[in-house]
């Protein structure tokens, strides 16, 4: 399909910025509340299995809500982060919905996954989707408030010394190895296409009119269609899943001076949703960072 037609399909993030709470409520269960100078009032959630891996999401500076969704399996090895769309409760059920639905999947599968070669791993992630997908549709259909109910997901799983990401949308996942840091996810964006086309420089991507636009999501009815990727690690090398709140908030290079910083991976995770509230926090700012050892701990 062209991109013209995809533009009719499209599916825009939530614009508005809603004054934040006075006092805020758990998130998913946990919270931290973080009193700024400002008196900003930051929700926060994080899970710290381990010094190599840790997830983290937060409510940002300008939502009274959290949209987005971090996961992490009980065995250490699978993680998920997912991006509502669509405003309250429909972005929010949607998430949800998407991160469930994988995770219910997945967790299924896991007795026989780390013995599969990567080519099983890899589809059953893409049918742990395609489910999440098929969920989603039914319950907008069903609901007259999930009717546009959206989100953008990315699931990773460590398997041996090889990561294997499965997303749509524009979450990310970059490898920080030594000090280079990649990318190693497209963002299934307007803007993406339009720098990929050299129709827009790169540096006006995050000011661009149509930076809150989607090609692919769980939930649209057009276009989906999952990427899959598959890199080897090297021990000691950093994996960062994030969405937009994030990278939208840092330029790569203060990602990477973070990612290759000493600490455990909470400390890291936590300066890095830090610096994205101080620069602004214009959304749900969502990351999960793992250090890749031999044998996950």
């Amino acid at each position: 399909m062209s991109l013209s037609n995809y533009l009719k399909q499209i599916m825009r993030r939530q614009e508005v910025r809603e004054p934040t709470r006075a006092a805020a409520q758990p998130v998913n269960g946990v919270a931290t509340l973080e009193n700024r100078a400002d008196s900003t009032v930051v929700r926060r959630t994080t899970l710290a299995p381990s010094e190599q891996l840790c997830a983290i999401t937060d409510v940002g500076r300008a939502r009274t809500h959290n949209e987005d969704q971090v996961r992490l399996s009980s065995d250490r090895r699978t993680l998920i982060v997912a991006d509502g769309m669509g405003g309250h409760m429909a972005g929010d059920v949607a998430s949800a919905m998407a991160a469930d639905t994988v995770e219910e999947h997945l967790a299924g599968a896991r007795p026989t996954l780390a013995d599969s070669d990567a080519a099983t791993v890899e589809e059953t992630m893409l049918c742990a989707v395609e489910a999440a997908q098929t969920r989603v549709l039914a319950a907008g259909q069903d609901q007259e408030r999930g009717r546009q109910m959206g989100s953008t997901l990315i699931v990773a799983i460590i398997h041996g010394d090889s990561l294997l990401t499965c997303h749509v949308g524009d979450v990310r996942c970059y490898v920080l190895s030594g000090t280079q840091l990649r990318a190693i996810t497209r963002d299934h964006s307007v803007v993406a296409e339009l720098v990929a086309a050299g129709k827009l420089p790169a540096e006006q991507a995050h000011t661009h009119a149509t930076k809150n636009q989607v090609l692919q999501a769980i939930g649209m009815l057009v276009g989906f269609d999952p990427d899959i990727n598959s890199n080897a690690l090297e021990p000691g090398d950093r994996v960062l899943l994030c969405s937009d709140g994030l990278w939208e908030m840092l330029p790569d290079r203060e990602i990477a001076s973070i990612l290759g910083a000493q600490g455990s991976m909470q400390q890291l995770a936590t300066q890095l949703v830090d610096r994205a509230n101080d620069a602004g926090g214009n959304d749900n700012i969502s990351v999960i960072l793992y250090e890749h050892r031999r044998k996950v701990e």
